[in-house]
């Protein structure tokens, strides 16, 4: 056997370079918790989650679709076969691009109304009712007309950024109400009061009724203390 010393290379997994291109982000905004967007090309785009949002799953589901593109997967099939009817084709069904320091996964029309498709009639036990109900509702060009309506009306600025102060206004109107002051130290010490003063009382009637059935020579004795008391 040789003594010689086999070096072992171990290969590492080649990271994805970032997709060049000199597209970019020019509007965001979010309508009822849809992400959505516009490129400097004029295209519109849903974010991943956005696009979620409108199929009725969740985030991870469309993340999948993603990373299973390049699989024979049936649902990959069932998505590209619609992309095909439309004689589009993606070499990727998202773009990554970078927005005020966030990372967006963005979803064309295409790309939405094909997957939009697949979860309103292609997922067989998975299909949701919400995807063939937007999908119905935004069909053909009606997609873009949301997306454009959504950004004029819920455009806003990117995660991260600088939020506005908030400025206080006082109620003018407000009317204020009477709320009864309860001491609760002052109900104590009025119930101890009370209480006393009736075991005081007690106490008097007891010793006149004592003196009253004791005998003569010794009544002096439980007069001393009553009048010790009610003249105390």
């Amino acid at each position: 056997m040789s003594d010689a010393v086999k070096t072992v290379v171990k290969k590492g997994r080649k990271r994805k370079q970032p997709q060049i291109s000199n597209l970019y982000i020019t509007l965001y905004g979010e309508y009822d918790g849809v992400g959505m967007g516009c490129l400097s090309d004029d295209s519109l785009y849903l974010t991943q989650r956005g696009l979620a949002r409108l199929c009725g799953v969740q985030n991870a589901h469309i993340g999948t679709i993603s990373a299973d593109w390049h699989t024979d997967k049936p649902r990959i099939r069932a998505i590209k076969a619609r992309l095909e009817t439309v004689n589009e084709n993606r070499p990727s069904p998202h773009r990554v691009m970078s927005h005020k320091g966030r990372i967006q996964h963005t979803y064309d029309m295409a790309v939405c109304r094909a997957i939009l498709g697949y979860y309103a009639f292609d997922a067989g036990r998975q299909t949701q009712p919400e995807a063939e109900a937007h999908l119905r509702t935004y069909d053909g060009a009606g997609l873009e007309a949301y997306v454009r309506h959504g950004l004029s009306m819920g455009l806003k600025p990117a995660e991260g950024s600088p939020a506005q102060p908030i400025r206080f206004q006082p109620v003018a109107d407000e009317v204020e109400m009477s709320v009864p002051h309860v001491d609760a130290l002052s109900d104590m010490i009025r119930a101890y009061y009370d209480l006393s003063f009736m075991m005081a009382q007690a106490y008097v009637a007891w010793l006149s009724a004592l003196m009253q059935r004791a005998a003569w020579n010794n009544r002096l004795g439980l007069y001393v203390p009553l009048r010790a008391f009610l003249t105390s």
